[in-house]
């Protein structure tokens, strides 16, 4: 695959802008906390805006463009190219502009003459049509180019993506026609999140471990298609987690812990698969495995664990999903950004012990941090360390950008 900083498409530094946006707006979420914010400012929307920028501009811009670098080094189409470049344009122009939406109004309807138009959700749903055209391209490649042969990992994730939006699709539907219940709003909108972290992230991950660390088919405890078949039949059937404690029953959360037991567990055999064959041992890519089997652990205990000792913790919940997004998917996009690790060795330590530190200050938002140590404190803290990732991450894209203009 190609090296986005010597590539000619500059594309990989809209991630990096996506990045550290959506972690100022981060930042701006807990000072809310702390001072106050401005008339006119909703910390709502500043939530919404900053995890649908880390969605559209990071979690699924950022993958598909490394998707599309390995596509056009393998004499992609002309068609297929023109394609796929449409389809990153898209999906990059739009979750900015859903960015200043949501920031703006949220899911609250835009009066634009006399009519009132959900303006944000409109948006997002273009960024996700930009999905299909990639998925799309992506299959036109495969079908026309001679001897390709086929990712199990990168094809899987991206029906996942496909499937995850199905979910969007449903809440905006139900909310334009009104039909449903409370409890289908929040499952439809609970299953979109649950397939698109569960399913497409973790898988899209471990296909990028997978291709990194060189695995071969011998180096896996159980087969590839196994694993792959857990996550994407379990990652849909996590969606209860996300629901109010107040619409769950023993089903759902029965549901709920099978889907993540398998998921968990599916991840936990990848990691030892690494462990085992000492793939993790090379330079970096431990920190990636490292948070990865993180996650997963934290997965397979809430299956197991009495749900009322950690559901109805918040704390909980944002700390699993920045242990993912943040922990594992981030530094390894980090890593594939910087193929010439040694060079860019400070730089990187840089973004991932501020990584650690953020993930850490979390801890004290859960019921894992004593209840006497608690206090008011708590949220400078956070807010300041929010601050550490967009400073480093800046500091990267900086000299990479430093690097890229003087070849």
């Amino acid at each position: 695959m190609k090296n986005p900083k010597n590539s000619k498409s500059k594309s990989w530094q809209w991630a990096f802008l996506c990045f550290v946006v959506a972690g100022l707006t981060g930042f701006l979420y807990r000072v809310g906390f702390v001072t106050g914010l401005p008339d006119g400012c909703n910390l709502i929307n500043i939530r919404h805006a900053h995890s649908h920028l880390m969605f559209f501009g990071w979690a699924s811009f950022f993958p598909l463009y490394f998707i599309y670098l390995e596509l056009i080094s393998k004499n992609c189409s002309t068609l297929c190219k023109k394609i796929l470049k449409v389809a990153l344009t898209t999906i990059m122009v739009l979750g900015l502009v859903s960015f200043v939406s949501f920031l703006l109004w949220g899911y609250k309807p835009v009066s634009i003459g006399s009519a009132n138009i959900p303006l944000s959700a409109i948006l997002s749903g273009f960024v996700m049509i930009g999905w299909y055209v990639f998925i799309g391209g992506y299959l036109i490649h495969r079908k026309i180019t001679v001897n390709t042969k086929r990712n199990i990992w990168y094809e899987s994730a991206l029906l996942m993506l496909f499937i995850s939006s199905l979910g969007a699709w449903g809440v905006g539907l139900s909310t334009m026609f009104h039909f449903g219940t409370p409890l289908l709003s929040k499952a439809l909108t609970h299953f979109f999140l649950s397939t698109f972290t569960e399913g497409w992230i973790v898988l899209i991950l471990v296909g990028f471990l997978d291709k990194k660390l060189e695995l071969l088919k011998a180096d896996y405890f159980i087969p590839p298609t196994i694993l792959v078949g857990l996550i994407a039949l379990g990652a849909p059937l996590t969606f209860p987690y996300g629901i109010s404690v107040s619409f769950l029953d023993t089903t759902l959360l029965f549901v709920a812990s099978i889907g993540g037991l398998m998921v968990g567990t599916s991840i936990l055999l990848f990691v030892y698969s690494v462990i085992r064959n000492h793939k993790a041992l090379k330079v970096f890519w431990i920190w990636s495995v490292a948070f990865l089997g993180i996650k997963a652990l934290m997965q397979v205990i809430a299956s197991f664990a009495p749900s009322e000792l950690w559901l109805s913790d918040q704390g909980i919940r944002i700390l699993y999903l920045h242990v993912l997004l943040l922990g594992s998917f981030t530094t390894t996009m980090i890593l594939y950004t910087c193929r010439e690790h040694i060079f860019f060795k400070k730089y990187i330590y840089a973004v991932f012990y501020s990584i650690l530190i953020v993930l850490l200050s979390l801890i004290l938002l859960t019921n894992v941090w004593p209840l006497h140590l608690k206090g008011t404190w708590i949220f400078p803290v956070l807010a300041g360390c929010a601050l550490l990732p967009v400073c480093s991450v800046s500091a990267l894209w900086y000299k990479l950008r430093t690097i890229n203009n003087s070849d």
